[in-house]
């Protein structure tokens, strides 16, 4: 997703012509628990599709396959999370999935997060809480026309985030599982990754 948000070519050779002849730019990394990601980390609701999704779904459909896991999980119980941002005292809220990104759109050019920069030095957060299955459609409409809005979405950017639960909750990492937990710390290091990109794309 990476890939996607910098609108690097997808072809080999013009990949090889950007690492040979673009522009080099400096981005961010998330840290989380020692390990880094470039895009996103998420605890809970994109965590379970993630889980549910079997590979031969996915090697056939692409990313409808986890639309189809999503269904499973519209219905269960929000988390009861506490939130702490840069070390401020915490607050709570009722989620159904906490993601914590450095770029701001999801598969399908879904943007989430339409003031999420790479390069900008903090990390953006997003607090999906969609209470029933029924608003989970104005919540898909919202991200379609870059407009998501509260009560089904807060969003808050931060240098370091903390989320806390009571239970323990699937969590992943740049797509990828880890290991569920009740926590999820993730900090910024502002500037660490060079990356070629197009002339035209840099900022």
């Amino acid at each position: 997703q990476l890939w996607t948000n910098l609108k690097l070519p997808a072809r080999p050779a013009d990949a090889v012509t950007t690492a040979l002849s673009g522009i080099r730019r400096r981005l961010d990394v998330g840290v989380l628990e020692g390990r880094y990601f470039t895009v996103m980390a998420g605890m809970g609701f994109d965590a379970q599709m993630l889980r549910d999704t079997p590979e031969t779904l996915k090697a056939r459909l692409g990313w409808p396959a986890y639309v189809i896991a999503a269904v499973r999980h519209l219905c269960e119980t929000p988390m009861h999370v506490s939130i702490s941002l840069d070390g401020a005292p915490p607050f709570t809220r009722r989620a159904r999935s906490v993601l914590v990104a450095n770029v701001g759109e999801l598969r399908a050019g879904l943007r989430l997060l339409p003031d999420a920069r790479p390069d900008d030095g903090v990390l953006d957060v997003a607090v999906l809480m969609p209470p029933r299955r029924r608003s989970w459609l104005p919540l898909a409409w919202s991200l379609i026309w870059h407009r998501p809005t509260a009560p089904l979405m807060e969003t808050f950017q931060a240098r370091q985030v903390e989320i806390s639960s009571d239970t323990e909750h699937p969590r992943e990492l740049d797509g990828d599982l880890i290991e569920p937990s009740r926590t999820l710390t993730a900090t910024v290091r502002p500037a660490a990754l060079w990356i070629c990109v197009p002339g035209q794309s840099a900022t």
